[in-house]
């Protein structure tokens, strides 16, 4: 039996560790509230409080096959070096054979106004991407070709409905296209990873179609019955701004549960 451990069983982590074990992986997971431990145990994950970087980890958290790293920068909050400091302090904990998955985010790319793959020039001008960025370098650093970095675009589905945010207030620039993803088809990047064994590679994760905000938000609210967003007139900008996600067919050769994010599912 295969194990993993993720830290930070957050709105991905959680339902990411209730689907491994139910593929039948051993499965350690890692929370900073105590009252979510009992959550993970409930759901047979073998369960640890961790908060970085203060705590002192139980060793036997890594004993794993496969580590995932799922805790994202509050930079807001905590600063850009926080994140990699959190990092820091586990890099030297990590077994040598362990394979490590690390969730980062399409915020790494700058706001350009055409289409963007996993080659392009990083954002070192925004805080979240600055600290992203940190991490990735510090993870592919110490572990390279045993790591692979998936860059996640907006993580949505079930209870995280977009055009909710929106609902009845003014959205200027409506006619952005959409870089999202649905929880499902995340979680399911992931395990295509564990299953094939595929390390060393920057992965965008995105859906591969791209409707406007408006779209998306205007069927968003057709479907749950809330007002929808009041869009402006002001000129549109980075109209063109699409991440591709070219590597997922090529590499993993994974099919979309939810490839179009007017059709996501959601719970209301």
């Amino acid at each position: 039996m295969a194990s993993v451990s993720i830290l930070g069983c957050g709105w991905l982590g959680f339902p990411l560790a209730e689907k491994l074990v139910n593929e039948g992986y051993k499965v350690k997971g890692s929370s900073t509230t105590p009252s979510k431990i009992k959550d993970l145990q409930k759901a047979r994950i073998e369960a640890y409080q961790i908060e970085l970087p203060k705590s002192k980890i139980d060793s036997n958290f890594f004993a794993s096959d496969f580590l995932i790293v799922n805790i994202p920068p509050q930079t807001s909050k905590k600063g850009v070096d926080h994140h990699r400091e959190s990092l820091e302090a586990i890099v030297n904990q990590i077994p040598q054979k362990q394979k490590i998955i690390y969730v980062s985010s399409t915020s790494v790319y700058p706001k350009v106004d055409y289409s963007i793959d996993e080659d392009h020039d990083l954002d070192l001008q925004s805080d979240r991407s600055k600290a992203l960025i940190q991490a990735e370098e510090l993870l592919i650093e110490h572990f390279r070709e045993k790591l692979t970095i998936f860059r996640f675009g907006g993580l949505l589905g079930y209870d995280r409905i977009p055009g909710k945010y929106f609902s009845n207030k003014k959205l200027e620039q409506h006619q952005q296209k959409v870089n999202y993803i649905h929880q499902d088809d995340a979680i399911g990047l992931i395990l295509a990873v564990l299953s094939t064994n595929k390390w060393g590679y920057v992965i965008n994760g995105v859906a591969p179609k791209h409707p406007t905000k408006k779209e998306v938000f205007n069927q968003n609210s057709k479907d749950f019955n809330f007002p929808p967003p009041v869009f402006g007139n002001e000129q549109q900008v980075l109209t063109n701004r699409i991440i591709k996600s070219i590597k997922i067919e090529h590499i993993l050769d994974y099919s979309f549960i939810y490839p179009d994010p007017l059709h996501f599912f959601y719970t209301n």
